[in-house]
């Protein structure tokens, strides 16, 4: 069985580690008010300038039912997603932004079927970080910290493949200047 590793942005939603491909991720900002969208559902803030590109962002906090909070570690994510027109740029925001890790593709597990606060058709998967091994000062023995933390697999195109980012992104609805 030959293994396929990818390397994943983790990144915090509440106290659950989640993760999206890095290869999909554009940058990482701080946290700055967007400017507000008509008729949108509540997750999305609004939209950014972002070099030019108008660039929606979605607050994953509140599309998964989420406590929601604004501080110090709150980031968005920029990140491309597959569209039904094409490719787009989104930022999601996320409470703190954790580490790059490799995963084994083969190795994830399928979301359970019980009522989580996330629709598992968001959910590319589910797989454990490894535990921390560290060499003991004393022994020279390699000790284990406690079990890994699960980490949620995002799956990027099914979570904005509902029409909404055709929506938010078409031109005519976007504000031009200040609006």
């Amino acid at each position: 069985m030959s293994e396929l590793k990818k390397d994943f942005l983790t990144f915090r939603l509440g106290k659950e580690e989640f993760a999206v491909e890095i290869r999909r991720v554009q940058e990482i900002r701080g946290w700055e008010e967007p400017t507000p969208l008509p008729n949108v559902p509540k997750f999305v803030k609004g939209v950014v300038d972002l070099r030019g590109n108008v660039v929606p962002i979605l607050d994953l906090r509140e599309k998964f039912k989420l406590a929601v909070s604004y501080d110090a570690t709150t980031v968005v994510i920029v990140v491309h997603v597959f569209t039904s027109q094409g490719e787009r740029v989104v930022g999601l925001v996320v409470d703190a932004v954790s580490d790059v890790q490799q995963f084994d593709m083969n190795g994830l597990q399928p979301a359970p079927d019980v009522g989580t606060t996330i629709d598992n058709q968001f959910i590319l998967g589910l797989t454990t970080l490894a535990p921390i091994q560290t060499q003991s000062s004393q022994t020279n023995a390699e000790v284990s910290k406690p079990k890994g933390k699960m980490v949620i697999l995002i799956d990027l195109d099914k979570l904005t493949s509902e029409g909404l980012i055709e929506q938010v992104t078409t031109p005519q609805d976007m504000p031009v200047g200040n609006g």
